[in-house]
């Protein structure tokens, strides 16, 4: 009988079935574990992500030096607008999809198409990117390319070694590619207007520009759109020194806000579409740029103005002395006359300058009546002399003061020092004068400093004066001056932060 050779399958063991208890399927899980973390894997699976090295030799270029065609460059720009397109296909090799990432460097634009299968590049705005490439061509005539950026690169780094996207989060100093384009140091940007302007009808106006600083961050918000998906979004509150509005971001823009910080983060946006829904809303398009913190002087006043919109100020803050030489402003021998608009584009230009000169206003508002009435017409700050060991002497009322209303009786106790006046200091409160202005703008209501000398010359009356007038007094003065021209010599310091009254003439 011929002799029986083993089969295949007497070699292997018989697996034996074992019951899971679906109560500890996490801890089993757990336990039979392959040992890797989850960037171990990836680093495996993506060799060429984790440890690639340029084969080639890549110029640095700058984006307004690229010419279509073959030629290993390598760029470095800010994100100022990425958006994300899906592909249907379904191959294994296939891209699952694409990243079209606007880069900005400080001499132009790239539309990049960042191609990926598994790679989850977790982008926002103002983001310090490098990118490798062999290759640069022209925007197709069919495509959606952001305005100014003619030109397109397409990689694919999980599949082609040639090329390579890195996000700079580690070195990144936010210095690099942050001028915005054409823009000249001490001259307005060009196309850029206000907010009230934008929202006036300026968002018709074609590569129109806003700069605007970050109010507040609304919280994460997930909806449902007509096609059943789900979608997120994050409202952004933000404002100038004219308006303010709402900037809505969408899904994975929503990821940008994380790192904005409220009255510091500001953003110049361009070509951003404009909604009227009861509130004025800003939102993105596929051509809108957000430049986040441009090194322009523009974006350092508005942030100095932000900065100090959240501290808490003097209900009549105190005449700067030893700022300003009023005898030199008045008998210099070239006196120069401003306009609103000159001293807004002077302090723009320079704001650490000092300047002085005249002003030619017309009163429009006049508040001296209503104030009297309310109490509410001077400020009086009380300095006791007592000596350190002696009790603290409570502040007197003033004459025109109400108890009844903390923020109207304007007392102030000072630390006792022996130098200063035993009795209490009267000024007159701001916010008697309204709104001033000329052909070229407008000062609102308080927002002037005004010395004792430029009171007496403008209401031809000391303060003790001013304060002792009866109510019809003081109406027929306030009638009287209403649509005025005075001539204001006026002071600006950056050290100040306002505009100071040195003198009037009428």
């Amino acid at each position: 009988m011929a002799p029986q050779f083993p089969s295949i399958q007497s070699f292997f063991e018989k697996e034996i079935p074992v019951k899971i208890d679906r109560t500890h399927a996490s801890d089993l899980q757990v336990a039979i574990s392959s040992g890797f973390s989850e960037e171990e894997v990836q680093a495996a699976l993506h060799p060429a992500l984790h440890r690639w090295s340029p084969r080639n030799e890549y110029e640095d270029s700058d984006i307004s030096s690229l010419v279509p065609g073959p030629g290993c460059k390598v760029l470095q720009g800010r994100v100022v607008n990425f958006y994300q397109q899906q592909t249907l296909s379904k191959k294994p090799q296939a891209a699952k999809g694409c990243l079209k990432v606007v880069i900005k460097d400080d001499t132009g634009m790239l539309m990049v198409r960042l191609w990926y299968a598994k790679v989850d590049y977790k982008l926002h705005l103002g983001q310090l990117v490098s990118v490798w490439t062999p290759h640069i061509s022209t925007s197709d005539s069919g495509s959606l390319t952001l305005h100014g950026a003619s030109l397109v690169t397409s990689i694919f780094p999980e599949r082609d070694s040639s090329c390579y996207f890195m996000v700079q989060d580690n070195s990144d100093t936010g210095t690099l590619c942050k001028t915005p384009l054409g823009y000249v140091d001490g001259k307005q940007l060009a196309s850029l207007m206000t907010l009230k302007s934008f929202v006036d009808g300026g968002h018709e106006v074609p590569d129109g520009k806003i700069l605007v600083c970050v109010k507040s961050i609304g919280g994460r918000k997930k909806l449902t759109d007509k096609k059943g998906n789900p979608i997120e979004k994050v409202d952004v509150n933000v404002f100038d020194d004219t308006f303010q509005a709402t900037l809505t971001l969408w899904n994975h823009m929503t990821d940008s806000a994380a790192s904005w910080r409220p009255s510091h983060t500001i953003l110049l946006i361009t070509s951003a579409a404009f909604r009227d829904g009861g509130r004025p809303g800003i939102s993105m398009t596929s051509s809108t740029q957000v430049e986040v913190d441009p090194d322009m002087r523009d974006a350092e006043w508005l942030r100095a103005f932000a900065q100090r919109l959240t501290k808490k100020e003097h209900v009549n803050q105190p005449f700067p002395e030893d700022v300003f030489d009023v005898e030199t402003a008045t008998t210099a021998q070239n006196r120069i006359l401003f306009n609103i608009a000159d001293i807004d584009e002077f302090v723009r230009a320079s704001p650490n300058e000092i300047y002085t000169g005249y002003l030619n206003v017309l009163v429009t508002e006049l508040s001296i009546t209503r104030l009297h009435q309310r109490n509410m017409l001077c400020c009086t700050e009380w300095y006791p002399a007592a000596s350190p060991s002696s009790p603290t002497i409570p502040p007197p009322r003033a004459s025109n003061a109400t108890p009844t209303s903390p923020s109207d009786s304007t007392l102030a106790l000072s630390v006792s020092r022996p130098s200063l006046p035993q009795k209490p200091t009267r000024a007159l409160t701001t916010p008697q004068v309204g709104t001033l202005l000329d052909e070229t703008g407008s000062l609102a209501a308080g927002k002037l400093i005004w010395s004792e000398r430029a009171w007496e010359q403008l209401l031809g009356r000391t303060t003790e004066q001013l304060v002792r007038s009866g109510t019809q007094a003081l109406k027929y003065l306030e009638h009287r001056m209403l649509f005025l021209r005075a001539t204001l010599l006026f002071g600006w310091s950056a050290e100040v932060g306002r505009l100071v009254v040195l003198g009037v003439s009428m």
